[in-house]
């Protein structure tokens, strides 16, 4: 019969009424594919990988080797080839694997064999690797020993089956070839081993005495480890998965005060203060569940009632991969906490000193991180930006600064990381609430060990001293322009005074002439002197303005009372026609100190502001007049309802001859003799535009001493 003839019915008889089943005649049994897998496992953790293999391939050998000699005679082969390829199908037949063969080469003469195949579905490597997972090596043993037992009943020699590919090592399918144990190669001929006979009670033998001297080491390195646990000056402690105490050591049941019979009835939470009994419980139902170590700080009492804080370090104890009890110290912290209260206290200090130095510094500094973020800023700083200065960490320059001005700081940080140098920058800040103020920036990189942190910078305020460089400067020129039109003034006073007097004397000449009036001719000429008359008292008026403008005003001082002063100027003025057509408001605050100034030049000023803002309203409208206390002095403001002061003059106000009045009505230099003025009464004059429209001009007049003492006391 060939091997594809083999049919599983024909060779199997089922006789369940009687529990027999009957394989080419002999009795057999079913076995599950799992309780194979069980007895491999228990092999394996038993006896060791190797003596497991030993033992399934003996095993596999021997029922090859049965069942070749059922089939013969079953079977009756033609031939070698036919009853070889029995082998497959009976495996097959079995559920051992679906086996497919490959080559097959037999030689009678020289007794050489060689048959190669595959298996599919090995049981043997779907248990391993439910049991195992993947091996390093191929775990087919009972299928290689099944081979090698079949093949070498019916060869008549010694054949070994090699597993050169296998699905329990990650291979896409078992590969194997059976060969003459004697062709085998030195890298197979480590299989010999295991098809020989095994002697499993010497090796038993040896196992249990390796495994009781193992015990006896395990059992002293146990004994050490509990003296040494025993004698720590640690309290250390382990406990039942319930949580009862188990061990506790020397130092722990002496500071506690607790017997070691006292143990079993103990738990955790006993051990600490009562206030802390629920977080140790929960401490111990956290450490399961994340099934990783952690930390607890409680207090515990000692012998003597004293409470002492300690910090519970626990970690869980596994077994199988399963939680058994816990393990832990109780470190009394009570030195660490005192150190750590004496940092924190000296480091408040540090931090408090070194702000109180920051704060009363006038300059503004600050620190950018990385991000270009306010990492600090100090109380200057703080103001300067309009926020408090816990509001300003962590936000950026655009946030907090005019658009313009957060663009130079943060390209200056940039530049600063980059490690360029540069000068001093200036910037603008306007605080919510107060006017901008002007800051002169000095920034450097902070670092730490060499590596970058952020930008320092320093602001400091040079609004003051950039209007006093204003001032001076107008001063410098004022005092220049008033020289020059000093000498003008003297070189053309003497001409003027020649041209109106030889008008003034053709005049009487001509009044004298009999028949002048009725002469048109005469009449012409008389207009025309009349006219160079007019010019040169005009020119007379200038010239005198330009003596006014270039001479230091010498006159005393004393003490006037500003309220008193205005109200009076302004009946004054009513009286003579100053201020016909307008409607004057005044408005005097209280508190108002006594000035120091001269009457007869605050009176030029006054006239001057006023006639100023009735031509900026063409004669008629509301002026306001505001009286309120200063520091240290009185302001003095002049409002009006006129157009205001274009963007291009108010820088320019007080410069001499420069006015916006049309040719013929302004010479450009009363608000520069106002200016000269106030600056000889030690006083100010500045100008603005209101926002509901028109301008302002405020003069600032200094307390008398008298007055500012009367106030002090």
């Amino acid at each position: 019969m060939r091997a594809d003839q083999l049919d599983f019915f024909s060779l199997v008889e089922f006789s369940p009424d009687q529990g027999g089943i009957q394989f080419c005649g002999r009795r057999a049994i079913l076995l599950h594919t799992d309780a194979m897998g069980a007895l491999r496992k228990e092999l394996v953790e038993t006896l060791g990988a190797d003596i497991a293999k030993v033992i399934l391939t003996r095993y596999g050998f021997s029922c090859g080797h049965e069942d070749a000699g059922l089939l013969a005679a079953y079977m009756n082969p033609d031939t070698v080839e036919q009853f070889v390829r029995g082998g497959p199908r009976v495996h097959m037949f079995s559920g051992i694997a679906d086996v497919e063969t490959r080559e097959l080469e037999v030689d009678r003469e020289r007794g050489h064999y060689r048959m190669s195949g595959f298996w599919r579905r090995s049981y043997e490597a779907e248990q391993h690797l439910r049991l195992f997972g993947r091996s390093d090596e191929s775990v087919c043993w009972t299928l290689a020993g099944y081979a090698s037992g079949f093949a070498s009943y019916v060869f008549d020699t010694d054949m070994i089956c090699v597993e050169h590919e296998c699905e329990g090592r990650g291979d896409d399918h078992c590969a194997w070839t059976l060969m003459n144990a004697a062709d085998c190669s030195p890298e197979f001929a480590g299989l010999r081993k295991y098809f020989q006979p095994l002697n499993i009670k010497d090796r038993i033998n040896v196992l249990e005495g390796k495994v009781y001297e193992r015990t006896r080491e395990l059992e002293a390195s146990e004994q050490r480890y509990r003296n040494l646990i025993e004698d720590l000056p640690e309290m250390v402690f382990a406990l039942h998965l319930s949580g009862r105490m188990v061990q506790l050591n020397k130092a722990g049941r002496t500071r506690l005060g607790i017997l070691p019979d006292q143990l079993p009835g103990l738990r955790l939470k006993d051990l600490v203060l009562p206030a802390y009994r629920a977080k140790a419980s929960n401490f111990l139902k956290c450490i399961a569940r994340e099934r990783t170590a952690t930390r607890l700080d409680v207090v515990m009492r000692d012998t003597d009632g004293r409470d002492f804080p300690v910090q519970l370090q626990v970690e869980p104890v596994f077994k199988d991969d399963k939680i058994v009890g816990y393990s832990g110290l109780a470190i009394d912290v009570t030195a660490q906490q005192e150190r750590e209260r004496k940092l924190t206290e000296y480091a408040a200090r540090l931090e408090n000193r070194e702000q109180q130095i920051h704060d009363i510094i006038n300059d503004a500094v600050y620190i950018l991180d990385l991000d270009a973020r306010f990492s600090f800023v100090n109380a200057r700083m703080a103001e300067l930006l309009g926020v408090p200065a816990d509001r300003a960490i962590g936000r950026c320059c655009g946030e907090l600064m005019l658009h313009s001005s957060a663009l130079r700081v943060e390209r200056d940080f940039q530049r600063r990381l980059k490690g360029e140098a540069g000068p001093p920058f200036e910037i603008m800040l306007a605080p919510a609430g107060a006017s901008k103020r002007l800051l002169e920036v000095s920034s450097a990189v902070l670092s730490s060990d060499g590596k970058p942190e952020g930008v320092i910078g320093v602001a400091r305020d040079i609004t003051a001293r950039r209007e006093m460089e204003r001032q001076l400067a107008q001063a410098n020129r004022l005092s220049s322009l008033g020289q020059f039109a000093s000498g003008i003034a003297h070189e053309i006073n003497n001409p003027l005074g020649l041209v109106s007097g030889f008008a003034e004397e053709l005049q009487s000449l001509m009044e004298a002439v009999p028949g002048a009036a009725e002469n048109p001719d005469l009449a012409v000429l008389r207009r025309g002197l009349t006219t160079i008359q007019e010019q040169a008292q005009r020119c007379k008026a200038i010239t005198d303005n330009l003596l006014l403008f270039s001479r230091k005003q010498s006159a005393p001082i004393e003490p006037v009372d500003a309220a008193m002063f205005v109200r009076e100027r302004l009946a004054s003025y009513h009286e003579v026609g100053l201020t016909r057509g307008l409607d004057i408001e005044l408005r005097v605050e209280t508190g108002l100190p006594p000035i120091a100034t001269n009457p007869t030049l605050l009176d030029q000023v006054m006239q001057n502001l006023l006639k100023n803002a009735r031509d900026a309203m063409n004669g008629g409208g509301r002026i306001g007049i505001v009286l309120r206390p200063a520091n240290a002095g009185v302001d003095l403001e002049v409002l009006d309802e006129g157009p205001g002061l274009p963007a291009g003059v108010i820088d320019h106000v007080f410069d001499p001859f420069f006015t916006t009045k049309p040719p013929g009505r302004g010479t450009g230099l009363g608000l520069s003799i106002c200016y000269g003025i106030m600056s000889e009464l030690d006083g100010r004059i500045d100008c603005g535009n209101r926002p509901e429209g028109g301008a302002w001009f405020r003069i600032f007049l200094p307390a008398h001493e008298l007055g500012m003492e009367a106030r002090v006391q």
